[in-house]
């Protein structure tokens, strides 16, 4: 075989492998866009989290009812076994008509009855301040696993483009091993090549065989990553996304104005606020905490046996109001001990406000820093790609004239895949470096 009908062969096998790998049309294939859609519709974690804000709204309106006090219905039912009246007795009613007075064995009681705290110390108002808090924590937690949602999704998606296209990269060097192979092999029939030749090309198209096997099997932990992600059963088709070298620019804001505005900050400073309110309320208890307690009601029941109107049925009204004062004057410690922790957690809270701040500060950098350095890999790898790519032509001419060995050759060709690979891998390592940013800022979702 001449050398130009070998690289012509070469080139026909490659693009009949490219066409046979493209089997549905783009308008069919999944996009980006309609991924992140699909995630933030379907995924489960981001309906839990909802259900957590929904429930905050609730707890505010618990705590607000709380401090309208509570209107209870009771009833009872006792048997004594002496007689009791239906209700306290008075010498004025002693003596009016001792013997009219009802008694009964079986007492019956229903009414109602009414209790409200007056003064807490503040510490409803505390407690309605502390569920607001929780609610705008909630709606921040919310923002956040949205948009950490949307990252997860773009990464995988991503990711799942540059391992099939180092697929179709590397399902072309095996093809081309394997043409080299058979090459070998009918030379070395014709007594043109040695037996080395021949298991030489053999241990690299194994090699390269299972390297595409390989990249195949990350294909499907990650399509099954995302199915995860979108709540369904089989990944479609992904649409491409174009990567040009126009569209690849380095970095140079460090973003520090969009920083204080950022919902963990926001949370973090939220979550102080939270703990000062919870401190407050522990305080409370050191003040006097007066309670209104009123209740209206029948008592009824038949007279006893011992009653010279025995069997007849009596009723009594009776009702009350009163007031009660409960201030914990000693407690040997006890709340202030309380206080004192509810304070350190305040405190620390702060740190962690301090924390958080540092750590996204240095994530902003770390993530300018990987675009930037994405930028120039990718230009650097597609130099070094045209160079690997004409050397490999250029060792197939002289292999096939018997100026080079079977080394050079294959030496050629996987430095040539080798530099396809990092040239692929660079390019999508950019869109995920951007995509860490835009998580990082929370401007992920659109």
């Amino acid at each position: 075989m001449t050398m130009k009908s070998s690289k012509y062969l070469y080139l026909l096998s490659l693009l009949c492998l490219c066409f046979s790998l493209v089997p549905v049309s783009r308008s069919l294939a999944l996009s980006l866009d309609e991924c992140v859609a699909l995630a933030l519709r379907n995924n489960p974690e981001l309906h839990k989290q909802q259900l957590q804000l929904d429930a905050s709204h609730i707890d505010i309106s618990e705590q607000k009812g709380q401090q309208f006090g509570r209107l209870e219905l009771v009833s009872s039912y006792t048997h004594y076994n002496l007689p009791h009246t239906l209700a306290p007795l008075t010498p004025g009613s002693i003596i009016a008509n001792p013997t009219a007075v009802p008694t009964t064995e079986d007492l019956f009681t229903t009414g109602i009855i009414y209790e409200v705290s007056l003064f807490t110390g503040f510490a409803h108002t505390s407690s309605i301040e502390v569920a607001k808090l929780q609610k705008e924590l909630a709606a921040a937690a919310l923002k956040l696993s949205r948009e950490q949602l949307v990252y997860n999704v773009k990464t995988l998606y991503v990711q799942i483009l540059s391992l099939q296209a180092q697929e179709l990269a590397q399902r072309a060097y095996v093809e081309s091993l394997r043409q080299l192979y058979e090459q070998v092999s009918r030379e070395l029939q014709l007594g043109q090549k040695a037996r080395i030749d021949q298991l030489k090309t053999a241990a690299d198209l194994g090699n390269a065989r299972t390297a595409e096997a390989q990249i195949s099997a990350n294909i499907s932990i990650l399509k099954a990553s995302l199915a995860s992600l979108l709540d369904i059963d089989q990944i479609p088709p992904l649409a491409e996304i174009e990567l040009t070298q126009e569209a690849m620019t380095t970095v140079d804001d460090d973003f520090s104005s969009q920083i204080s505005d950022s919902q963990r900050l926001r949370s973090a400073r939220l979550v102080i606020d939270k703990n000062a309110r919870l401190a407050d309320k522990v305080a409370a208890s050191l003040y006097p905490q007066i309670v209104l307690n009123t209740s209206y009601g029948q008592n009824f029941g038949p007279n006893d046996s011992s009653h010279r109107d025995s069997g007849d049925w009596n009723n009594q009204e009776v009702w009350q109001a009163g007031l009660v004062l409960r201030w914990n004057l000693f407690d040997f410690d006890s709340t202030r001990s309380k206080m004192k922790k509810a304070r350190i957690i305040e405190q620390q809270s702060r740190y962690e406000q301090t924390q958080t701040e540092l750590e996204l500060k240095r994530a902003i950098t770390e993530a300018v820093t990987r675009i930037n350095i994405a930028v120039n890999v990718y230009r650097s790898s597609r130099s070094e790609l045209e160079m690997t790519r004409q050397t490999a032509a250029i060792e197939q001419v002289r292999f096939d004239q018997g100026a080079a060995s079977i080394n050079d050759l294959l030496y050629a060709r996987a430095r040539n895949q080798l530099a396809e690979s990092r040239f692929i891998d660079a390019g999508y390592s950019y869109k995920i470096a951007n995509f860490h940013l835009e998580y990082l800022l929370e401007s992920g979702e659109k």
